[in-house]
């Protein structure tokens, strides 16, 4: 909830404050950064100290970094606790499958990945019908407005939100996985063949994804609540998406569903890019979103279903550099790209890389050799 609404009004917060798509570019490819820099040393951490610590430790360093990115607007300091925010939630990305993979069984896993991702979307939701109407009531009622701007002090108020998740983290109990045989790969043929996949497919959900509520307002004009709005509606259609993944990945199999999420959310971008008027591109931008969440699960299920259980933690850890990786590079891109090619032609050329990570995904849907199972067993039965 706290960081739903921090993430939705940071952006438009720093457009207010002189920033533009190239800077904001740069800031989310710093954190990407961070996120790519404390993968492999917090995976390490992880299986030393186990998963409860390390969610504390990214809960109390997210709390500190965000709220001083509420205070210090100056770029040097923004880049800099950009990195430290991506080192924090990097613990994060890096403890949930291992955790949720460790409270189930293989058939189990796609329903348990799709309840986290449709929760955290839902709060999302809610995120961002606060975050978009609250500043104009703070400003209404003076709360608050001869210390801070009305956007300080509900970017501000999120971070508490945050920290009021300290205390379930605290009641969470983990048995410690086992370190994994020194004779046994880290990189599989599998992984070979996933890391590659994901890291194309990072390109696409790391270039337009951060961009959103600044395409909202820079390119169709839509006010705070407007978008606010089309924001909560996505949320809501996320869930929807989400749940009804493991319906798609038992009728298709995990790699074809993810695949046609994928083929999905490209024509998406497509439609997206041909329409400026507010509705059109809403509703595309809605399913674009709903899609994109919707193969998820099936994404996370894939890696801790073809990994053992020994190797899980160091799995997630590789995936999460790559992810890091790609989205830094992509973030950067688009954000030059936004600016000097405007959002239709920007958006037609992030469709065709979505196409391209459909193609390496099905790919491996035809390669026997991935795992110990075909693919009807990967899905639920």
């Amino acid at each position: 909830m706290g960081l739903s609404i921090y993430f939705f009004l940071f952006n438009l917060f720093l457009i207010g404050h002189g920033y533009t798509e190239k800077s904001l570019g740069l800031l989310t490819s710093a954190m990407a950064i961070g996120n790519l820099a404390g993968a492999i040393p917090i995976g390490k951490l992880a299986q030393r100290f186990g998963l409860r610590p390390m969610l504390l430790s990214c809960f109390s360093l997210i709390i500190v970094a965000s709220s001083a990115r509420a205070v210090l607007l100056s770029f040097a300091w923004q880049i800099s606790l950009a990195f430290i925010a991506g080192v924090a939630l990097s613990a994060w990305a890096i403890c949930l499958s291992p955790a949720v993979a460790q409270l189930t069984e293989e058939r189990q896993r796609p329903f348990a990945f799709s309840l986290v991702f449709s929760l955290g979307i839902g709060v999302g939701a809610l995120g961002g019908l606060v975050g978009s109407r609250l500043p104009g009531w703070l400003a209404i009622h003076h709360m608050l407005s001869h210390v801070l701007q009305p956007e300080q002090s509900v970017l501000l108020l999120s971070c508490c939100i945050v920290a009021i998740g300290v205390w379930p983290v605290t009641r969470l109990t983990f048995t410690r996985a086992k370190l994994p045989e020194r004779d046994k790969p880290l990189i599989s043929p599998f992984m070979l063949r996933f890391l590659p996949a994901i890291a194309i497919w990072s390109m696409v959900t790391g270039s337009f994804s951060p961009f959103a509520t600044v395409y909202l307002a820079q390119h169709l004009h839509m006010s705070l609540p407007q978008i606010g709005n089309a924001f909560s509606i996505s949320q809501f259609a996320q869930v929807a998406a989400v749940l009804a993944a493991p319906l798609l990945f038992r009728r298709l199999g995990i790699v074809s569903g993810i695949v046609s999420t994928q083929v999905i959310s490209g024509l998406l971008l497509v439609a997206l890019a041909a329409t400026s008027h507010p509705l059109g591109a809403t509703a595309a931008y809605v399913g674009f979103t709903a899609f994109q969440w919707m193969n998820e699960p099936g994404l996370y299920s894939l890696l801790m279903n073809m990994v053992p259980a020994e190797q899980r933690g160091g799995a997630s850890a590789c995936n999460s550099v790559v992810m890091s990786s790609s989205q830094a590079i992509a973030a950067t891109l688009a954000g030059g790209a936004f600016v000097r090619y405007g959002y239709p032609s920007s958006l037609r050329g992030i469709a065709a890389i979505a196409l391209v990570a459909a193609t390496l995904f099905w790919r491996m849907r035809i390669q026997p050799e991935l795992g110990p199972a075909p693919e009807p067993h990967i899905a639920l039965n």
